[in-house]
């Protein structure tokens, strides 16, 4: 019986999970495109480096935007991203942006605005949040993270809590296209973090 039990609970979790990819795929799938890259060229020829040896022209967007939130959770760690510093005095959001996809180390901000850049320049309208991320050991703390807007819903995307999660193992995406009722124990968002990137439209 209690083997029973335990293949239900499993197979009932790779269908949620199998449900939940279902639907970040239409939701991404049906989004509008329209590609921009930031106009700063350290970060738009990191970012266009970076596309070019992991996405395909016959990729669904979903899978594009999979394979940048895998390669960030996968190449890179959390540390400090020395190589803003040669960027922020000329562009905060994309210097941090161009710092972690040369040197693939960073914090928060510049997973976020890797991720941010990268989606951008696929056509999605991805910007930065800042506000409150909850604590492995309980409480919050501060956090920056990235939403897509479709059709007028705002969805979370975390790959610098994703890699956290995942810990060098498998990615579960359990940030990975979240509308914040489905995340509401997570975040609390406060504002757009506009030293970043703000939204396209």
């Amino acid at each position: 019986m209690k083997k029973f039990l335990m293949t239900l609970v499993l197979s009932m979790c790779l269908f949620v999970n199998h449900v939940l990819a279902a639907d970040a795929e239409s939701v991404l799938n049906s989004a509008q495109l329209t590609p921009t890259l930031t106009g700063f060229e350290p970060c738009d020829r990191m970012v266009l480096y970076t596309l070019d040896r992991m996405i395909t022209p016959d990729m669904s967007t979903y899978a594009k935007v999979q394979a940048c939130y895998d390669w960030l959770i996968v190449h890179c760690h959390y540390g400090d991203n020395v190589n803003r510093l040669q960027y922020v005095d000329e562009a905060y959001g994309p210097g941090r942006a161009a710092g972690i996809l040369e040197n693939c180390v960073g914090a928060c901000d510049d997973y976020s605005c890797a991720f941010a850049a990268m989606t951008r320049a696929i056509g999605l309208n991805c910007y930065t949040v800042y506000g409150q991320t909850s604590r492995a050991d309980g409480g919050y703390t501060g956090h920056i993270w990235c939403v897509i807007k479709v059709d007028g819903v705002e969805y979370v995307f975390d790959p610098q809590v994703e890699d956290n999660i995942a810990g060098g193992g498998d990615i579960y995406y359990y940030r990975f296209c979240k509308t914040y009722d489905e995340v509401s124990e997570n975040y609390i968002p406060q504002r757009i973090e506009t030293d970043y990137f703000t939204p396209l439209y």
